[in-house]
């Protein structure tokens, strides 16, 4: 942030747990609405399916009988433009 000219940088990390009941509600929490949503979308069947496969075996130590409990972190920072200060 300070690379593109921000000043007063803020970062806060909030830690938390991401709860999801089921691995389709895991699945459609990563790959239809996260942050890799849109070449998801793009992804043949065959594609899908593997990536589908690879994300629940990673966070498959987190699995709790049909659910999974993953820990999580987001990361939110601010910071001033010099025509804002």
């Amino acid at each position: 942030m300070g690379a593109a000219g921000l000043t007063r940088i803020t970062v806060e990390r909030v830690a938390t747990t991401l709860d999801y009941e089921s691995a389709d509600a895991a699945i459609g929490a990563a790959f239809a609405g996260g942050p890799v949503a849109l070449a998801y979308s793009r992804f043949d069947a065959p594609t899908r399916a593997e990536a589908e496969a690879e994300y629940l075996a990673s966070i498959e130590p987190w699995r709790s009988g049909n659910g999974y409990h993953v820990p999580g972190e987001f990361v939110i920072a601010g910071g001033l433009r010099a025509a804002d200060q």
